[in-house]
């Protein structure tokens, strides 16, 4: 990972931190990227994703947008990392075949939710940043609406 990247990395894994009841989430981040546990793949489409292997690795929309977003970006990804196992992904999978619901509904939307609600734990604890974080969050949800078709 370039310097600016690992710089970029440091600063949202900071804002993190700094979220009450986020230190243990940050902590676990920090870790990772001292051990190599964050990439950066500048070819990568999705904004990024969780390995099987415990990894996160990061696409270039979240590495280039505001700290905000790669922010939420880790929580979502630390979410499937520290809280459902590769086999959550597989039965999420096969729920989707055979309810006719988006395959990964059962897998992503918990991972979303987790971001929704960093995003609001942000604008609680940062009053300066609110707006930020509220329009991050409309994104998110957003974005969650359109893969899965649900925003709880």
């Amino acid at each position: 990972m370039s310097h600016a990247v690992a710089r970029r990395v440091g600063e949202a894994v900071r804002l993190i931190g700094a979220t009450p009841g986020y230190v243990d989430v940050a902590r676990d981040l920090e870790r990772m990227a001292a051990r190599g546990g964050i990439r950066y793949a500048p070819g990568l489409t999705d904004r990024a994703h969780a390995g099987l292997l415990g990894t996160i690795t990061l696409g270039p929309e979240a590495v280039e947008g505001p700290v905000l977003s790669l922010a939420q970006t880790l929580v979502h990804e630390h979410y499937h990392l520290r809280r459902q196992t590769p086999f959550h992904k597989t039965a999420s999978f096969w729920a989707g075949v055979f309810t006719g619901r988006p395959v990964m509904q059962a897998y992503e939307h918990p991972a979303y939710r987790a971001a929704l609600d960093f995003l609001e734990a942000i604008a609680r604890a940062f009053p300066e940043h609110a707006d930020e974080a509220v329009a991050e969050r409309q994104a998110v949800a957003a974005s969650l609406r359109a893969h899965y078709g649900t925003v709880t």
